[in-house]
């Protein structure tokens, strides 16, 4: 993990979104970060069945404190509640009340907490808000995050940044997005596109919302390591979706656009 963050704080990336889910040291992985200088966004879900969920908000909220109690603790309680019936076998009420439980447990135990919803909300219907509009309604929510994928999305990009901002009256974050160099759908629909032609689109929407109005708090290309496929999390193969390979080295296209990038906001 310290290579990885490394690898991120060179490319001027100072946040980052990970996991604290079960099975993790809530203690290492915080330490690890604090020591790194970087701000990590904690799922404490991620498709998983918390049998405990207090427990876990309890033990983060803890190991937190215990390293610096000054410092923001952001969390996303549960990632992406609308996917929970296909990839977890949860109801997605289930999968919502347990983000609401999470977040509340952490705040009873950790004096500074920024909470992030996140889910797939690729389009402007009135049904993929419907687990955002649930945890809103019951939490204090900080920031509103929007997932975002060539081979989901449906409507551009600065639109639903927009109509999330107006639903809302929060800070939105495009909580994940990345292109997979071989991903059939991503191919046909940007035809020529890789990761670097990717990441240009979806900064050139963030700057139309701006200039709409909307408060951007930020766009986390997810996940910033090649990993398994999905469908086959035990598999040697990696997707090539990433910022950093299974060997440390970088993707050079990927790795010039972020340096660009930081340069760019720091004008």
């Amino acid at each position: 993990m310290s290579d990885h963050l490394r690898i991120a704080r060179d490319h001027g990336l100072l946040t980052i979104r990970d996991g604290l889910v079960p099975g993790h040291n809530a203690l290492e992985r915080l330490n690890v970060a604090h020591r790194a200088g970087i701000q990590g966004i904690w799922d404490l879900s991620h498709y998983h069945r918390n049998q405990d969920p207090e427990r876990c908000a309890q033990i983060v909220a803890k190991a937190a404190c215990d390293i610096c109690s000054k410092e923001r603790l952001w969390l996303c309680p549960v990632n992406e509640p609308a996917l929970y019936p296909l990839i977890a076998g949860m109801p997605v009420s289930e999968a919502v009340n347990m983000a609401i439980k999470m977040a509340r447990v952490a705040r009873d135990h950790h004096p500074s907490v920024s909470i992030l919803t996140n889910d797939p909300i690729t389009g402007i219907g009135e049904r993929q808000f419907a687990a955002t509009d649930a945890i809103v309604s019951a939490v204090d929510v900080d920031v509103v995050g929007v997932n975002y994928y060539p081979h989901t999305a449906r409507t551009v990009l600065s639109k639903v940044l927009l109509k999330t901002w107006r639903r809302y009256g929060k800070p939105v974050m495009v909580s994940e997005t990345s292109w997979h160099d071989g991903h059939p759908v991503h191919h046909r629909r940007h035809p020529g596109f890789n990761k670097k032609h990717w990441l240009r689109l979806v900064l050139d929407e963030v700057a139309v919302a701006k200039e709409r109005g909307v408060e951007i708090a930020g766009v986390c290309w997810y996940p910033i390591l090649d990993c398994p496929p999905w469908h086959a999390p035990r598999s040697h193969s990696r997707w090539s979706h990433g910022l950093i390979r299974s060997d440390l080295s970088v993707d050079p296209e990927l790795s010039a656009a972020f340096t660009q990038m930081v340069a760019d906001t720091a004008v």
